[in-house]
This record gives C-alpha cells, sequence and structure tokens, in this order.
C-alpha cells in the first residue's frame, strides 16, 4: 500500500529562497565582513511576495505548512553555515551544520523522499 503525499513544491522552494535571502539580507546590513548588496534585499521582497500569492491563491493541506516552515529554517540555517565557513573569525558552523542536517531529514521524511519501502502482503492463494 503506498501512500501519495500530497506536498506542493512550489511553497516549499520559496520558503527556502525566502529563508536564505532574509538571512543573507541580515548579514549584509549587520556583518562587517560581509559587502553591502541590494540583491539579497530585492530577491527576500520578491520571494516573500510570491510566497504570499501562492498562500493566497492554493490552500495548503496537509504537511505542507509544516515542510515550508522546515524549509525556511534550512535556508536560515544553510546560509548560516556558508557563512561562518566563509569567515571563520565568527565562530564555528557545527551548529549551523547539525540543525541543517537534522531539519534537511526530517524534510525528507515528511515529503516522502526518503520513505521506507511498504513491504506488500505476501497471502498465497492455492
Amino acid at each position: 500500500m503506498s501512500v501519495t503525499k500530497n506536498i506542493r513544491r512550489k511553497p516549499i522552494l520559496l520558503a527556502l529562497l525566502v529563508g536564505l535571502c532574509g538571512n543573507g539580507t541580515l548579514a549584509a546590513l549587520s556583518v562587517h565582513q560581509v559587502a553591502f548588496s541590494l540583491f539579497p534585499i530585492i530577491a527576500l521582497v520578491l520571494a516573500a511576495r510570491m510566497l504570499y500569492k501562492e498562500y493566497l491563491t492554493v490552500p495548503m493541506e496537509g504537511d505542507t505548512p509544516l515542510c515550508t516552515l522546515l524549509a525556511f529554517l534550512i535556508g536560515v540555517f544553510g546560509y548560516s553555515a556558508i557563512l561562518r565557513t566563509e569567515f571563520p573569525e565568527m565562530g564555528t558552523n557545527f551548529f549551523s551544520v547539525m540543525i541543517c542536517l537534522v531539519l534537511v531529514i526530517w524534510l525528507a521524511l515528511k515529503m516522502g523522499v526518503a520513505a521506507r519501502p511498504v513491504a506488500k502482503d505476501e497471502t498465497v492463494t492455492p
């Protein structure tokens, strides 16, 4: 018995982009090692607008809201890990990488990407 999950991918990708761009905007405005750029701000506004439009037009059913939140947090912690890898004087990225890894595994399980195979009933009829 195979269960199909009704999880849309578009809001999940947009939430990931909002998380990345949100943390990128925050880093561009507050971290002195990161050069200022308008591109993360523009991308954040556009991605947030598209996510809001998607939220208004299509109902989020099933596990879509939870998967969207997980993707947003993956974006936030993922950018933090990348930033700390690029600038090691900011501190270690161990915490960000571990949280990101746990969230990715949880998202994969929720979306059915890493689902365990379902054993079929082996009934033999003579």
